[in-house]
């Protein structure tokens, strides 16, 4: 039964949460006082990757923002806009602009970058105006390691980058002309396992500090415990917390009614959490859970 609970829960789940903050600036560096004038700042950060795999090695080499330049306010509407098919890209000469970031490039083991651990990624100076659409920027070297053996990743139809569309929501703004933006990596279906080939096609979701929330708490006794996940109607976020205090957090949660699910392990028990209230801009602290046998 509790194996068919938690696949169920798995089949339900965007699992494994890889984060990246968007905040505006090619020069990697926090000072907004030196932005250039018609410019806005971005700066990339990775987080968190919980998952089952010993590791998951992402080569980035890339990332580049596409901007309305005549919609210097940025609408808000969230109605799909021109450009909007990754395959068939479209640019309006008068309008749209891609700009490259500054970045970091190299080869990520997501898994070291749990539980609010962060590294910054990329940042750059953009055109001011509406961010439409992110695109990622893969290399070849993509490797995950499964029991011990590490495979390869292959890149599905040797596609190296996806394109990521940009609502209004997804964006917060911390100061004039700084914004940031949080991208969701979707582990478990980036990578598929087929006919004895490990595959990689990145799934990331957007979302907004201001327009989700997050749940944090710890899980005693240490080793007792396995994936948490927040359950939310059809829509799941899963978490491992830490091997040493048994930390977790939970994060670009929708608001909402969540149930949160403790798998135990080594003979520990499962526990659940029932109507977790979770608000936009908000953390909801749940404290110490303790696990029984």
């Amino acid at each position: 039964m509790k194996k068919s609970r938690l696949f169920l829960v798995s089949a339900l789940a965007f699992f494994g949460a890889i984060l990246f903050v968007v905040s505006c600036q090619k020069n990697i560096s926090s000072d907004t006082a030196s932005i250039p004038a018609g410019k806005s700042k971005l700066s990339v950060y990775l987080l968190d990757g919980p998952n089952d795999y010993q590791q998951v090695n992402i080569d980035i080499r890339g990332i580049l923002v596409k901007v309305d330049t005549c919609d210097k306010a940025g609408r808000e509407d969230d109605d799909d806009h021109h450009g909007c098919d990754d395959d068939h890209d479209s640019v309006r000469v008068q309008c749209d602009i891609w700009d490259t970031l500054s970045i970091n490039a190299g080869v990520y083991d997501l898994l070291k970058l749990q539980n609010g651990v962060d590294t910054l990624l990329a940042s750059g100076y953009i055109p001011q105006g509406r961010i439409e659409r992110i695109k990622f920027v893969l290399g070849t070297n993509n490797t995950v390691m499964v029991d011990s053996v590490i495979h390869t990743l292959k890149l599905r139809n040797n596609q190296d980058f996806i394109f990521l569309n940009i609502k209004h929501e997804d964006i917060d703004s911390i100061t004039s002309n700084n914004f940031q933006l949080y991208l969701d990596f979707d582990l478990s279906r980036s990578i598929q396992f087929k006919n004895g080939d490990y595959w990689l096609k990145p799934v990331l979701k957007p979302f907004g500090h201001h327009s989700s929330g997050e749940i944090e708490g710890k899980v005693r006794p240490v080793k007792s415990h396995g994936i948490i996940a927040a359950i939310n109607g059809t829509d799941t976020t899963f978490a491992r917390p830490d091997h040493h205090e048994g930390e977790f957090k939970i994060r670009g949660l929708k608001p909402g009614t969540y149930s949160v699910l403790i798998d135990g392990t080594n003979g520990y028990m499962d526990s659940l959490i029932q109507n977790v209230q979770v608000q936009r801009g908000r953390e909801v602290k749940l404290g110490t859970i303790v696990l029984h046998k």
